[in-house]
């Protein structure tokens, strides 16, 4: 392949050894001349960011943060998020089951400068060196998240009550405090949340279901929260 002198340096971000095994192999098979780091957690991760020039970050979302913690998206996506704001023109190829997750940082990655793709790890290998080969290019493959993103964006402050109900398990009271608004301002904002989850309040009541509890599953189903 004619792009196999531009991967020079590569770092592979997984913390499943047999993931991190056959990536290297697929690697070395089409980039022979390649140096591959890998890295099982963030902090790991950060330290190979840090120290060397890299060509392509391969990262998978659902990562721990160091090796005394469990996996998480959401330690991936600030990985991810930090990485692009540290780094704007470095190239990205997201390779993880958790590719919905990307929803949480779509404004970052439109505006992101360097090559940009994602592949969901159930994708036929040569579709995912395709992806791969895209992000060394410097280009972005990135329909999956724009056609999830159409209709289904929360704005931060929607999140947070989002979070706070369902993390903390607070009440509209008590959200409103946090977030210094009305509670009249947090009714709202279940209202916008409700509307672009496509939950319909008379409907879902009827059919005896906790709207809150529902705007929980549909927004961890879209992505949207952990």
């Amino acid at each position: 392949m004619s792009k196999k002198i531009r991967a020079n340096k590569i770092l592979v971000v997984d913390d499943h050894d047999l993931v991190l095994r056959g990536m290297i192999a697929l690697l070395k098979t089409h980039y022979p001349d390649a140096e591959i780091k890998t890295a099982r957690t963030a902090q790991t991760a950060w330290t190979v960011i840090n120290t060397i020039s890299l060509d392509l970050v391969i990262l998978d979302l659902s990562i721990p943060d160091n090796s005394d913690s469990g996996s998480r998206s959401e330690v991936g996506i600030s990985l991810l998020k930090d990485l692009m704001a540290q780094s704007p023109d470095i190239n990205i190829a997201v390779i993880s089951t958790e590719i919905k997750a990307l929803i949480r940082v779509i404004h970052e990655i439109d505006h992101h400068q360097g090559g940009f793709t994602a592949s969901n790890k159930a994708l036929p290998e040569e579709e995912v060196l395709k992806r791969i080969s895209n992000a060394l290019d410097g280009c972005s493959h990135t329909k999956e998240i724009k056609a999830q993103h159409r209709g289904t964006h929360l704005k931060e402050p929607w999140l947070k009550v989002l979070k706070l109900a369902g993390e903390e398990g607070l009440q509209d009271q008590t959200i409103s405090e946090r977030l210094c608004v009305t509670v009249g301002t947090v009714r709202h904002y279940w209202k916008k949340i409700y509307d672009v989850l496509e939950i319909d309040p008379s409907d879902e009541k009827q059919d005896g279901r906790n709207l809150r509890i529902l705007s929980q599953i549909r927004a961890r189903e879209l992505g949207l929260i952990e």
